[in-house]
């Protein structure tokens, strides 16, 4: 059950890790408790570790992509509260064309909007 006085945790999986690094600290200025993961094989591990509310994945990785990745975590962490933001470069069309759906994902930003675009989907998660 989750604590609606509490930030939630959230973990920032991107095979960059530039992004993933400049995405957490922006939301660490939200208060914001983050770690950041450069593949499945990383975030696997870390939510052995740490429990987060919020995985923000990435989906084109090399290896497992974020669909595959997405299903994993879900296995390992099958509770309803966990929300998985997918966090791309492609727009939602181009996934649907190319037979890949968002089934697996809470929520979808696009990679190159303003960070507080994912803030907005945490906190509207969160807030629920």
């Amino acid at each position: 059950m989750r604590l609606l006085n509490k930030a939630p945790r959230v973990l920032v999986v991107d095979d960059h890790p530039d992004i993933a690094d400049a995405l957490a600290a922006f939301l660490n200025c939200d208060g914001i408790e983050t770690r950041t993961a450069t593949g499945c094989g990383e975030a696997l591990q870390c939510v052995r570790d740490w429990v987060p509310d919020v995985v923000v994945l990435d989906i084109m990785m090399p290896g497992r992509d974020g669909f595959e990745t997405a299903k994993l975590i879900r296995q390992y962490l099958p509770t309803e509260s966990l929300a998985i933001l997918a966090y791309t470069s492609f727009d939602e069309s181009y996934l649907s064309q190319n037979g890949r759906k968002l089934d697996d994902f809470d929520g979808y930003c696009r990679k190159g909007n303003a960070p507080s675009s994912v803030l907005g989907l945490i906190q509207q998660f969160w807030a629920h």
